[in-house]
């Protein structure tokens, strides 16, 4: 069953996203969206909410949290697959918040991550 979120917001909308309990609903949500609208969706498992969400599929960088490499938050860096995946998020972000962001080796091998400054 879809419904709206009450803690995650879209980036572009400003408004709740659809929240499905499994892949498999996101799944269906996605192709209801791709055969009425034409527009291609990708499902995600939030890290806010732990519940399933759909994304435009040309804003798809997965990513997975380092097992080492921690924020100035504190909390666990994400890690992208490859070099190319991090400067797609890092240019998503730039182009939606102004966020200036440098793509780096993660020094201990678990991929690429970005960071606002000069250092890691």
């Amino acid at each position: 069953m879809v419904t709206k979120s009450k803690t995650c917001i879209g980036k572009a909308t400003g408004k709740p996203l659809s929240e499905y309990e499994s892949e498999r609903e996101a799944e269906e949500g996605a192709d209801h969206v791709h055969m009425k609208y034409g527009r291609k969706l990708v499902p995600y498992q939030c890290d806010t909410c732990g519940q399933w969400h759909t994304a435009p599929e040309n804003r798809r960088t997965p990513s997975s949290k380092c097992p080492v490499c921690t924020g100035a938050d504190g909390k666990p860096k994400d890690s992208y697959r490859s070099q190319t995946e991090a400067q797609r998020r890092a240019d998503i972000l730039r182009k939606e918040q102004g966020a200036e962001l440098r793509v780096y080796a993660c020094e201990h091998k678990h991929g690429w991550h970005l960071t606002k400054g000069n250092g890691r």
